[in-house]
């Protein structure tokens, strides 16, 4: 029977501290020897994750990750949704994104049947927490980077809503990512979510919504009902388009718009709600949808095609294709008589 090796306390902290994972040149340096190390892979104390990457325990996500930093090397990083998971505000995923020095070596190869569940970077992060990840503020800019306008929105908001960062570190974060994809998107959702900027809202639904798609222009900040103001109101239409620049309104927010949407309603005013996300990536859309609903109320003007249309095909009609019917005195849309 061969004896048991023994694992020097040392070798046994560092690889607590590691998530029970240690590369094979930390077991050296540490004490053990080459037969030392192969007789605890198979005694099946350790466990290979790749090639000179053991683990000393069970391998579960957090075993992986550790991993994925030993073999990147000095300075790796846990990043993108691994790093999102870590700081909390994103499911766990099953790909985990190391970001390593740019001058490191990762060729070795998981273990025989296992999935290569890492995707490496070159470059570097802040490192924070273990296992090493980026900071909040850089992981919700690398997100959104790749994010189209509804997931930018979703993310600022998770991680504001959630209290993981504040507005002005993530301004300060993106003022340092000169090169960062989507820059200016981020940045405008920022300024809009943080500040509650409804002027650039409605300068959006001017600029891309009413004056593109050929619709009237409504009424600005005009207060319909007692203690509430709206954003844009069709009166002669009775319509309002409230433009919500805080992420949803959850909470309170949100229950204080339902109620006064109801008010509205029975006061014979059909509210219709658009964010920042709507504005910015399906401007034609909305223009579709609010032409439609004015339509509807008795608008007889023709909305037409913007150069964006033809790229987003909302369901607008063009200038030569009037809409039929038109409303009565109640709003109910009736048929165009035939001539």
């Amino acid at each position: 029977m061969k004896p048991t090796t023994q694992i020097p306390q040392p070798l046994l902290r560092l690889a607590g501290d590691q998530a029970g994972v240690i590369t094979r040149r930390q077991a050296l340096d540490g004490g053990l020897t080459t037969d030392g190390v192969r007789g605890l892979l198979d005694r099946g104390t350790w466990i290979r994750i790749a090639r000179g990457v053991y683990s000393t325990c069970p391998t579960g996500w957090e075993q992986l990750a550790w991993a994925g930093l030993l073999i990147g090397g000095p300075g790796s990083s846990v990043g993108g949704e691994a790093a999102a998971y870590l700081v909390g505000i994103s499911p766990r995923p099953s790909r985990i994104d190391i970001w390593a020095p740019a001058d490191a070596h990762y060729r070795r190869r998981p273990a025989t049947g296992t999935a290569w569940p890492w995707a490496f970077h070159r470059g570097t992060r802040a490192r924070i927490g273990n296992p090493p990840h980026s900071s909040v503020e850089e992981t919700v800019l690398d997100l959104c980077s790749l994010a189209t306008a509804d997931g930018i929105s979703a993310l600022l908001g998770k991680a504001l809503s959630d209290r993981k960062t504040t507005p002005q570190r993530l301004t300060a974060a993106l003022e340092r990512a000169t090169r960062l994809p989507n820059r200016r998107a981020v940045a405008e959702c920022l300024a809009v979510v943080t500040t509650g900027a409804q002027s650039a809202l409605e300068t959006r639904y001017l600029r891309d919504v009413e004056r593109p798609h050929g619709l009237p222009v409504g009424t600005r900040q005009r207060s319909v009902s007692e203690h509430s103001v709206s954003d844009v109101v069709y009166e002669q239409y009775r319509t309002i388009a409230e433009l919500d620049g805080m992420l949803g309104h959850r909470g309170q927010g949100e229950i204080r718009d339902a109620r006064r949407d109801v008010k509205h309603l029975l006061m014979g005013m059909v509210t219709l709600r658009f964010g920042w996300s709507d504005l910015f990536s399906r401007p034609c859309e909305v223009a579709a949808q609010v032409a439609a609903v004015l339509r509807r109320f008795g608008w007889e003007g023709a909305p037409r095609r913007c150069p964006r249309c033809a790229d987003s095909d909302p369901d607008l009609p063009t200038p030569r294709t009037p809409w039929p019917g038109r409303c009565d005195s109640v709003g109910r849309l009736r048929p165009t008589p035939s001539q």
